[in-house]
């Protein structure tokens, strides 16, 4: 086995509780083929880079670290086409960020066969535990996607259907044919910029392949995403000031209104959906209560409890007054 098939890229920034559970996933990976670790440590601050030194240096063929003495992203640097890429020898690539992990020794074998026997393929995902650390424990595992799809191929058509429902396929499953992975970060579009502003990479990731091919599906439960644990997005999400959140919302219709200009308004019914969801949530945070209750939003309030919409509309009707009212009842329940 002298030829590297798949590349897996790994970011890492202060994951010294997870790193090593993410490194021992990699390495436990049984494959007909050879293939290669590259992780990137982003100079943390909590000793995530010695362990994986310890793990560079007991797998020197396997594993190829490389060390920030300041931080890069937070720089604004493409850590994908300045470190990633150059590195890259593989014909494929897997991504697994430092505080998510792997659970089937025959994830990449198994992603690897379906990209080769499905040439028609750009990208292979696979059903994820969607693990929230802050739960109590015993709780029924969540996955990801929420819908129960079987193992095969999904036509570009139903794939922007499942996006555009909200659902979802987090990064830790995410298989990609490096020279169309590559094509991607070399020519970064602007509704991924879009997306970025909110520290979003995977969403801009599935529109793009998935607008471009069919997408292959594994059924098979193959790895774990770690929601709400320290440092993570989904984390720095939940602590977001109500300024923060009126730009994440106005950066999120932003985005897709670029997509669509990017796939030539190929799938703006498809993301309806998302789209209205993201401007609903945009006008409740600027307070404009009143554009939230016309019709168009119907399929969002679908989605909401009979008691949220009650106190919108009478937001709507008073905002002074009644906006005072329930900051009082919202600070005696806390």
């Amino acid at each position: 086995m002298n030829n590297i098939a798949v590349s897996i890229l790994c970011l890492a920034f202060n994951h010294k509780d997870y790193i090593a559970q993410a490194i021992e996933g990699f390495l436990a990976q049984q494959t007909t083929f050879d293939y290669e670790i590259i992780i990137h440590d982003d100079a943390s601050t909590d000793g995530t880079a010695d362990i994986i030194r310890e793990y560079a240096e007991k797998y020197p063929n396997r594993i190829k670290p490389i060390y920030q003495s300041a931080n890069q992203y937070s720089r604004g640097v493409s850590i994908n086409k300045e470190f990633f890429l150059p590195q890259m020898q593989g014909d494929y690539v897997a991504l697994c960020d430092g505080d998510d992990y792997w659970t089937d020794p025959l994830k990449l074998q198994k992603q690897y066969d379906a990209l080769q026997s499905h040439p028609n393929c750009l990208m292979c995902l696979h059903k994820v535990w969607d693990f929230n650390v802050s739960e109590e424990a015993g709780k029924p595992k969540k996955y990801l996607p929420k819908a129960d799809l079987q193992t095969g191929e999904i036509d570009t058509d139903s794939f922007m259907k499942l996006l555009g429902g909200s659902d979802f396929f987090n990064e830790v499953c995410y298989f990609f044919r490096a020279d169309a992975y590559r094509e991607y970060q070399e020519n970064y579009p602007a509704f991924a910029h879009a997306y970025m502003k909110n520290r979003v990479d995977d969403m801009p990731m599935l529109l793009y392949f998935g607008s471009k091919a069919n997408v292959y599906y594994i059924a098979d439960e193959m790895a774990v995403y770690r929601r709400m644990n320290a440092g993570s997005w989904s984390s720095h999400q939940s602590k977001k000031s109500s300024e923060e959140m009126v730009a994440f919302f106005k950066n999120s219709v932003d985005a897709i209104e670029a997509f669509h200009r990017f796939s030539n308004d190929q799938y703006t019914e498809h993301l309806n959906y998302i789209y209205l969801y993201f401007s609903f949530n945009y006008y409740v945070c600027i307070g404009d209560y009143k554009q939230v209750l016309q019709p168009q939003y119907d399929c969002v309030w679908a989605r909401q409890s009979p008691r949220y919409r009650k106190r919108v509309v009478l937001l709507s009707k008073n905002k002074r007054v009644w906006g005072a009212v329930f900051r009082l009842y919202d600070a005696l329940r806390k």
